[in-house]
């Protein structure tokens, strides 16, 4: 039931296989939840959702679930995924339940769990939580146990505050710049904008109504669908940063002046840089520092980082993953290729946070006084690819199966001319070589194989190393022709 972040499926009204998700399902899964939580007494919990039009329909059932097993709940409505993590503490809940498909299409829906601090649910847990949903073993209270449902109001308000107070936000160059917000009809429609108003900033908004059918581009803030972004700020000449968030704001996205997208990894890297450079001047005391990333990560973040005596420790594709790792290895900053953030002490949570990473990160373009281009020009662009194979056959894919890809894979890269080859099962099949890697991994969400590349010199290489997996891929695997 649940994949690489929460639980994701497309939405019906019923649906008795379970195939999809129902509010019925929702029902369950709250009673599984609270009967979870519940084992030492009555517990909290915060709901917040993101524009989907079933969003509502499963908060109900949700909550509906929740109180029959006892618990408390507290509903913040229509919110980002970062202000459910942030509301958690600030709420003093034991829990929180962010009703979400993310960047999916529109016509999908699903749930993520969060622990105090914001911190994601284990496999562990949710296991947990499954295994109590599929031999209802709930904890249903009787008719003068129930829980209680109350509704919070201004809770971006007071994200936005807290934001602007843990980053010590300055407004000093940055105030004379422009910049388009793009929330991509989601759940940043409002708070995204309100962020950059307390900013004291100039600003224009580009799809900015809440719409649960995202009318005006798909919801992930891919290359693809920040097109008419991208070109707006290329033929407007007075833009100079773009912000385009996907539909519950985890993830977010910067155009530059010349409408071309910045590498999110890019950016991690030169946050990373900027704060230890700030905070650590003498190299001797960065040796407990490091970074989390996924497997899926550009090289260019150990290519800076770790020349200046900081780790970078690699992990499972999923902020919930990340997270769990920078509380392992005690990281002070964590974030994934596609644009999300975690940084506990500047958001106050363990979660994804877009809007404090816009908030530091437009600070230090006042500091420089450059063009937001000329802030990452020191730090390379890998040539990198992902491609996607949709698959026939929706399947789990295991250990075995990536073995048996990498000796396929492996003795062909090597007839291509690579050397040094470390593979790694961390999350699907991840080959280092000295001139690049691969990644061979199936959604956790979807019927997609994606294989993603990068080389240290051009995009051909990248363009080799991906053909070479695909190749292979395609011979044991049944296909859908695009």
């Amino acid at each position: 039931m649940f994949g690489t972040c929460g639980i994701r499926k497309i939405y019906s009204s019923y649906d008795k296989s379970e195939r999809t998700f129902t509010p019925s399902i929702a029902l369950r899964l709250g009673l599984a939840l609270g009967t979870v939580l519940g084992k030492d007494k009555n517990k909290t919990v915060v709901i917040g959702r993101d524009v989907r039009k079933p969003s509502l329909a499963i908060q109900l059932a949700l909550t509906s679930g929740l109180m029959s097993s006892g618990c408390k709940v507290f509903t913040i409505n229509v919110v980002s995924t970062p202000t459910l993590c942030m509301s958690i503490d600030y709420l003093n809940a034991d829990c929180g339940v962010m009703i979400t498909a993310s960047h999916n299409p529109p016509e999908y829906i699903g749930i993520k769990l969060f622990n105090k601090g914001g911190l994601g649910f284990s496999p562990e847990q949710e296991q947990e939580v499954e295994k109590i949903y599929q031999n209802r073993a709930f904890n249903s209270k009787a008719w003068n146990e129930q829980g209680s449902v109350a509704e919070v109001q201004r809770i971006n308000n007071t994200h936005i505050r807290k934001i602007l107070r843990l980053t010590k936000y300055e407004n000093h160059a940055i105030r004379n710049r422009k910049y388009i917000i793009d929330p991509g009809n989601g759940s940043a429609s409002i708070i995204g904008p309100m962020l950059i108003n307390n900013m004291g900033l100039r600003y224009i908004t580009l799809n900015s109504q809440p719409d649960g059918t995202f009318p005006g581009r798909l919801s992930e803030p891919s290359k693809k669908n920040l097109f008419d972004l991208c070109k707006f700020i290329k033929l407007s000449n007075d833009v100079d940063v773009g912000i385009a968030f996907d539909g519950d704001a985890d993830r977010v996205v910067f155009v530059n002046e010349n409408g071309v997208i910045v590498e999110p990894i890019r950016v991690l890297t030169f946050l990373a840089r900027e704060y230890i450079q700030k905070n650590f001047p003498d190299k001797t005391s960065r040796k407990n520092l490091s970074v989390v990333t996924p497997v899926n990560s550009s090289g260019v973040i150990e290519h800076i980082l770790e020349p200046m005596g900081v780790q970078v420790h690699r992990t499972k594709v999923g902020d919930i993953n990340v997270s769990i790792a920078m509380q392992k290895f005690g990281s002070f900053l964590g974030g994934e290729n596609c644009g999300v953030y975690i940084w506990p002490e500047f958001a106050g949570h363990q979660g994804p946070d877009t809007l404090m990473a816009i908030a530091i990160l437009l600070q230090f373009l006042g500091k420089y006084e450059k063009s937001f281009s000329e802030l990452f020009e020191d730090i390379p662009i890998f040539p990198y690819i992902q491609r996607e194979l949709h698959l026939v056959h929706d399947r789990i894919f295991g250990d075995e199966d990536y073995r048996k890809f990498a000796e396929l894979i492996i003795p062909e890269l090597e007839k291509a001319g690579y050397h040094n080859f470390r593979k790694n099962l961390i999350d699907g099949l991840h080959i280092r070589f000295d001139e690049g890697w691969v990644l061979v991994r199936k959604s956790g969400t979807t019927p997609i194989m994606r294989l993603t590349g990068e080389s240290k010199t051009n995009l051909s290489e990248t363009e080799k190393i991906i053909k070479i997996a695909q190749e292979v891929i395609s011979s044991l695997i049944e296909i859908k022709k695009q």
